[in-house]
């Protein structure tokens, strides 16, 4: 089943600044763009808000709903234990993106890269992945709806993952790790070829040459 993408348009905007994304604060229909200094929005909620090159370094236990984040990144992004619903990121660069303990409610990924993306512990609904590339992406969440269109990642780490409907047919991948945690998971029959290895390793069977 295909994730369910929700379609949204923000209405007319004012410009916010730094000083608006006090922790813990309420903000909507604000849009934040070319700020200077690295943003750290830790427990603040948005409603309706756009982010445009801004380096977002922190958005540990936000909320955001009905928002748009482009050419946003940080060497390393804390967004752990984050609420994300109905939010588009796009052409954004992250070193490291956290989403420990994370809640994705219906998230489109366009034309992001990242170094490691944790979903570990965290819900993952209704999620797209569209032309982004992986160094590493651990999936050791709850991961449910969740699909790749023109992706690739190094590696591809499943031990501790629990998923449902999960189509890994768009997204290329070097390596595998927790082969077993992939139950749940749609394939090609292309990545089941180069994955023939390693399943039998894990199985104990033996491959003559």
């Amino acid at each position: 089943m295909n994730p369910k993408i929700r379609t949204f348009k923000l209405p007319e905007l004012a410009s916010g600044y730094a000083g608006d994304l006090s922790s813990g604060q309420y903000i909507e229909l604000l849009e934040f763009a070319n700020l200077d200094a690295p943003v750290q929005a830790d427990e603040v909620r948005l409603e309706e808000c756009r982010f445009t090159s801004v380096a977002v370094e922190s958005l540990r236990n936000a909320r955001l709903m009905q928002c748009e984040l482009e050419q946003i990144g940080a060497p390393s992004f804390n967004a752990a234990g984050t609420f994300f619903n109905d939010v588009r990121v796009a052409q954004s660069r992250f070193g490291s993106a956290d989403f420990a303990e994370a809640e994705l409610d219906g998230v489109l990924f366009e034309n992001c890269k990242f170094g490691w993306l944790n979903l570990r512990r965290a819900k993952v609904r209704d999620v797209l992945f569209r032309n982004c590339q992986f160094e590493e992406i651990d999936f050791g969440g709850q991961i449910h709806r969740v699909s790749f269109t023109d992706s690739r990642t190094s590696v591809l780490n499943g031990i501790g993952a629990q998923l449902r409907d999960v189509d890994l047919q768009g997204l290329e991948f070097a390596q595998v790790e927790g082969l077993e945690s992939l139950r749940g998971a749609r394939i090609s029959s292309l990545q089941l070829s180069l994955l023939a290895e390693d399943m039998a390793q894990h199985l104990g069977i033996r491959v003559a040459p």
